[in-house]
């Protein structure tokens, strides 16, 4: 099963707020997403990165202090549209995209994929659920990204598991049989439950561990973000309780590699810039 990645612009924030040792100095946040070459044909995707529907979404207030709080760039050539077709695959042939959670880097281009469907976990959709307008914003959440058949092409981890369980390191994981070859594994903390995934590839193990943390640099040296960040994240204890799940699992595969979505150390995953 193969898996690759690829990004779909980026916004901008401040290195401070990622790493408090640093200065003030203006970073990218590339938006990645995953493409899964599905064992029994088709593909799944995981996230999609940004597209031109989060200028549209972020035009009313509330949702306009999104946009000004992350403001993006975004090349035409990037969009996962445009970097399917040089792959010569159509929207069509995306069967499942996974959402690891509900901001809008990673779910702009939903409404891009008709015939797609979706999966989450019960948690991450329970919220986007309940809340509306500001509180939603404040959560990261734009309604305006979210298709109008979104509830009847929905489904979650846990409905769809074929097994689910808590590891040794305390993450909590689900095998889902149309991605045999993966595990999925629950990360709180940054969005109520965020996703990520575990695989095997040329003999490399990785953990893609979405925004469970911004900078390998800083989750190496168990340097948590400026506390100004618990303003928008669901749970900075349950960041470091994921954190030292996740320094468990790497101490026990020397070999292995966390990637997070945004975190410069993930380009040499990138199948493309």
């Amino acid at each position: 099963m193969m898996v690759r990645f690829f990004k779909s612009g980026y916004c901008t924030s401040h290195s401070k707020v990622v790493d408090p040792r640093t200065s003030f100095v203006e970073i990218p946040f590339s938006a990645v997403w995953a493409l899964i070459d599905l064992p029994d044909g088709g593909f799944a995707m995981v996230d999609t990165g940004y597209t031109e529907h989060f200028i549209t979404a972020t035009k009313p207030f509330p949702d306009r202090f999104y946009r000004w709080i992350t403001p993006i760039q975004l090349q035409p050539e990037e969009t996962p549209l445009a970097i399917l077709k040089r792959l010569n695959i159509a929207v069509d042939e995306i069967r499942w995209i996974v959402i690891s959670h509900f901001h809008g880097d990673h779910i702009a281009g939903l409404k891009d994929f008709p015939k797609a469907q979706f999966i989450c976990t019960a948690s991450a959709l329970e919220e986007v659920n309940r809340y509306k307008g500001f509180r939603a914003v404040k959560r990261g959440i734009l309604h305006g990204l979210i298709p109008r058949d979104f509830v009847e092409r929905v489904h979650t981890f846990e409905a769809m598991a074929a097994k689910q369980f808590t590891d040794k390191y305390g993450l909590q994981r689900y095998e889902w049989e149309i991605t045999p070859e993966i595990s999925w594994v629950l990360l709180p903390g940054h969005a109520r439950g965020m996703i990520g995934f575990e695989f095997t590839q040329e003999s490399r193990t990785m953990l893609y561990a979405t925004d469970a943390a911004w900078s390998h640099i800083a989750f190496s040296d168990h340097v948590l973000p400026m506390p100004i960040v618990k303003i928008f994240i669901d749970s900075m204890s349950a960041m470091e309780n994921t954190w030292n799940c996740l320094h468990a699992w790497q101490k026990d595969h020397p070999n292995g590699e966390i990637f997070f979505t945004h975190c410069p150390k993930t380009k040499q995953l990138l199948d493309h810039e």
